[in-house]
This record gives structure tokens, C-alpha cells and sequence, in this order.
């Protein structure tokens, strides 16, 4: 049999993952949810509000979807509940949801809205891991979306840097207490790719240019490149990468 016929037959008898995604309805959540769903697996969701989730369900089907606030720790442990529940102990969870900064200088930063950054991408992240670890497979793998700007600190996003800087350093945590237990912990630092969030960025010509232009491969991030990078994340074959931090950035960060 040729190679590439052992790797279709390699993949055809992989084991069915269950996983969960939070802020899986839209952007780098859904590519991975509907790359995993087309590959045979099961996949929940978790969105900010039931109209995302509700369009979600719709047109990429998954196993199952919650609406849940990932800042609420009542609200995640019961949506994760929910999804042990119904598709038995999770094989891997991507920490994926998330909000932007507010784009100002230092002074101008708006502390209320650095808060709810802080809210929804650090103690999000936190709330999400903890709950999915109760629930989770020996082995298993958490992966965790935190950003370049974690990496490489970008001008007037002081609150989003700070915050990425916090889920990698929460990925690094999470493997030090439980790598030992056969879990796996990656943080993943995503580049510029289009999204809803960066849509305001991409879609204006002279900004896209911009961001472009320091961007050693010169271009942006393409959804299918990520999902593929996550999907080998959740996977068996990454156990021993625990504790890494992968960029995805087309060289952005070096």
C-alpha cells in the first residue's frame, strides 16, 4: 500500500475525539469546530449569546451548544456539565474565546473596559480549564488561544497584550500541575487571521497594508491553517509538546 493510502487507512482508524470549544461560533472557533466535525469527531460549543449559538447549531451542526458567559463561574461549570453529560468525558478543550482591547494609548486606556478584557480573556481562559479538567480524559489536552501580542506586545492594545501575556502564563501553570496526569497544555499565540474581531483591521485597505507589511510572509493567516494546527494540538500525537508555546504568527513575533 502506497503512503498516502497507510495514512488515509492511519486516519480512518483514529479514535473519535470529544471536544469543547468556548467561543466556537464564530472565526477561529468555528474553523476548528467544523474542521473536528469533518473529520468524524465530536465537538461542543460554547457562544457569548444564544443568537450566535442558535446560528451555529444551524449551519455547522455540532454535537451540541451552550450560551454561557466564560467570565461566570456558575454558568461555565454548568455548561461543561452539560457537555460531559452528553457526550461522556472530554478527550480536549480549546480555551479559544475571547474580546479585543480597546485600541488606545496608555492614557487613554478605559479602565472598565480593561477589566472586562481581563474578565473574559484571563479569568474566561482560567474558568473554562479548570471546569474542563474535572471533566477530562487521562490522557487528554487543554489548548489555550492567547496571541502574538503575548509574544511581541503591539502599540495601543496594552490591555489585550496583557491579557494574552496571562493565558500563556496560565497555559505554562496548568502543565506543571498537570502533565504528570497525562494532560497535555499548550498555549497557542494566532497572528493576524480574519475574524470578526480583527475584521475592522482587515477590511480597511490601508490598515491591511499596514499590518501586512510586518509580516515576514507577507500575508495574513488563513482559517484552515489554524484549525489543522489545532487539531494536531488536541491530538495524542502532541502529548510530549505540554508546556510549549506555538506561534502561528508568519513570522510576526521573531
Amino acid at each position: 500500500m502506497s503512503a498516502s493510502g497507510e495514512r488515509r487507512r492511519s486516519e480512518a482508524d483514529a479514535p473519535v475525539r470529544r471536544v469543547l470549544i468556548s467561543g466556537g461560533t464564530s472565526g477561529i472557533g468555528r474553523a476548528c469546530a467544523e474542521r473536528l466535525l469533518a473529520a468524524g469527531h465530536r465537538v461542543w460549543i460554547l457562544g457569548s449569546t444564544a443568537e450566535s449559538v442558535s446560528s451555529a447549531q444551524e449551519s455547522i451542526r455540532p454535537t451540541g451548544a451552550t450560551a454561557c458567559d466564560v467570565s461566570d463561574a456558575l454558568a461555565v461549570d454548568a455548561a461543561i456539565s452539560d457537555a460531559a453529560e452528553a457526550m461522556g468525558p472530554l478527550d480536549g478543550v480549546f480555551v479559544n474565546a475571547g474580546i479585543d482591547g480597546g485600541g488606545t494609548s496608555v492614557l487613554d486606556t478605559d479602565v472598565e473596559h480593561f477589566r472586562r478584557v481581563l474578565d473574559v480573556n484571563v479569568i474566561g481562559a482560567f474558568l473554562v480549564a479548570r471546569a474542563t479538567v474535572r471533566v477530562l480524559s487521562r490522557p487528554g489536552a487543554i489548548v489555550l488561544n492567547a496571541s502574538v501580542n503575548a509574544l511581541r506586545p503591539e502599540v495601543g492594545f496594552l490591555d489585550y497584550n496583557a491579557s494574552k501575556a496571562a493565558v500563556v502564563s496560565i497555559a505554562k501553570s496548568l502543565a506543571l500541575e498537570l502533565s504528570a496526569e497525562g494532560i497535555c497544555v499548550t498555549a497557542l499565540c494566532p497572528g493576524y487571521f480574519p475574524t470578526r474581531m480583527t475584521a475592522q483591521y482587515l477590511d480597511d485597505p490601508e490598515t491591511r497594508a499596514d499590518l501586512v507589511r510586518k509580516i515576514p510572509a507577507g500575508r495574513v493567516g488563513e482559517l484552515a491553517e489554524i484549525a489543522a494546527l489545532v487539531d494536531y494540538l488536541l491530538s495524542p500525537h502532541a502529548a510530549y509538546m505540554t508546556g510549549s508555546i506555538v506561534s502561528i504568527d508568519g513570522g510576526a513575533s521573531v
